[in-house]
């Protein structure tokens, strides 16, 4: 079973001997905000999510099932684009992403085709 977020971050941070502080720096967010995190009372944006899943020398994000729910949300987390963005490049609304990324409600298969093809051709151009 997967800690939480923040019983991975207490932990890492622990194993640094850091403080909070100093995680907070690290990120570059408010100590408050940092302990939200760490409290799991909140989830870093996804601008902090990759620069986090190098500080635990992991990928927190990554549920290993290979889903396309969690391709969207590993994509967006390497690109550090918002849902809006991957919409928006996917011409798709951004909460289509989100009902995707979250498994609520039915999209249809041309949206998630869409969406599909977006961050397959994208990852195939950043390869090349």
């Amino acid at each position: 079973m997967t800690n939480s977020l923040g019983a991975e971050l207490k932990r890492r941070r622990l194993a640094l001997e850091w403080t909070q502080r100093r995680c907070s720096k690290y990120f570059d967010v408010r100590k408050d905000s940092y302990q939200r995190w760490e409290w799991n009372q909140r989830i870093p944006t996804i601008e902090k999510r990759k620069k986090i899943n190098e500080f635990l020398e992991f990928n927190f994000w990554d549920d290993k099932t290979g889903s396309l729910a969690n391709r969207v949300v590993l994509y967006r987390i390497e690109h550090g684009i918002t849902r809006a963005e991957l919409g928006l490049i996917s011409n798709v609304s951004d909460s289509s992403v989100e009902r995707l990324e979250k498994g609520q409600g039915t999209i249809s298969t041309s949206i998630l085709f869409k969406i599909e093809v977006t961050i397959t051709s994208m990852d195939q151009i950043g390869q090349k």
